[in-house]
């Protein structure tokens, strides 16, 4: 039982090892891959706007589209703000703040809005420059580009092509960027585990030869736990210590066993017993009279592999019976269940 106690003892730790070293590698990893989607999200966004600034340059720059000295800026204390745009009677604009905009903010929504009104934005032309940025970044990504009504939702363009799927709509995957008061452009991204993991090689590389490291170390105590012999065991000795024993000499009835030299000697003539013979009967005598349970023996002598080599300590055994039959006092008797003992 206690021999049974001693295996089951490392192998639990090193179940219990396994177990933190997956758990913890996983809660690292989900960690890691959640970090590395946000850097990812936060460069597409970055390469969106840059995308769209490069956009516009490529229409009518603001001063071309309104002449400063035709614009003139009304006041009605801080809430209601008026731009009035000077032309022909029947082409004057006024525009309200009703939104609540700042002054800066707002002028810059009225000038975003009269540049959609003489030259709209090429939804096609921004995915193309949208495309490239992403490219320069190395981040291979599917998107569909919609230009839509941000009051009544309608998609009034789309850059997805006919027999393409959509990508679905996740609000983590999803860029929206205000053009004016009624339009913006929706970003929606497709961002699959591969493609995240494609961009942490390092990381993954990182983790596998940590957690190979730690497996490692789990597997060393696992054995260094195994071929350590509980107190009670003690006295029962591994398989080396007869090599470091030379003089612990033992008198079996007429017989004389030396451990030290692999001998038994008895009625006239010296056997030379083998290393698993010696090892076997050492231990029988270091309990005399008591039992030596069989699964000691087989793990001693045959490591993790003992229950297979059952039959062979059974033939180990007989052997050693054969060779002590010559003084009828002598007996290896066999406790059925249990193990061994030697009486004499």
């Amino acid at each position: 039982m206690n021999s049974n106690k001693k295996n089951i003892r490392p192998l639990l730790f090193a179940l219990a090892g396994s177990v933190s070293l997956l758990t913890t590698q996983s809660v690292w990893m989900h960690h890691a891959y959640m970090l590395k989607r946000q850097q990812m999200m936060s460069q597409i966004n970055e390469a969106f706007q840059l995308a769209y600034q490069k956009e516009q340059t490529y229409r009518i720059p603001v001063v071309d589209i309104v002449n400063p000295g035709a614009i003139t800026i009304q006041t009605c204390g801080t809430e209601e703000i008026i731009i009035v745009r000077k032309c022909p009677d029947a082409d004057t604009v006024v525009y309200h703040n009703i939104s609540g905009h700042s002054v800066e903010s707002f002028i810059n929504h009225v000038f975003l809005d009269l540049r959609e009104q003489i030259v709209p934005l090429n939804i096609y032309c921004l995915a193309e420059l949208f495309a490239g940025m992403l490219y320069e970044k190395k981040i291979p990504v599917f998107f569909v580009l919609e230009r839509m009504n941000t009051r009544t939702g309608e998609i009034l363009e789309s850059t997805l092509l006919s027999g393409h799927q959509q990508p679905k709509m996740i609000r983590e995957n999803t860029i929206i960027s205000e053009m004016s008061d009624k339009e913006a452009i929706r970003v929606i991204l497709e961002i699959t585990p591969e493609t995240v993991f494609a961009s942490m090689t390092g990381t993954l590389t990182c983790t596998v030869c940590l957690g190979a490291i730690i497996l490692l170390c789990i597997v060393f105590l696992y054995r260094f736990l195994r071929k350590t012999p509980d107190k009670e065991d003690d006295k029962l000795p591994l398989t080396e210590l007869s090599i470091q024993l030379p003089n612990n000499i033992f008198h079996i009835g007429q017989y004389r066993f030396d451990p030290g030299k692999n001998e038994l000697t008895g009625f006239g003539e010296t056997i030379q017993l083998n290393k698993k013979e010696n090892s076997i009967l050492y231990a029988l005598c270091m309990k005399q009279g008591n039992v030596v349970e069989r699964n000691f023996l087989l793990n001693e002598n045959w490591g993790n592999f003992g229950e297979i080599y059952s039959r062979s300590l059974d033939t180990y055994l007989a052997t050693l019976r054969k060779y002590l039959k010559k003084d009828p006092n002598v007996q290896i008797v066999t406790v059925k269940g249990v193990g061994y003992k030697l009486v004499h």
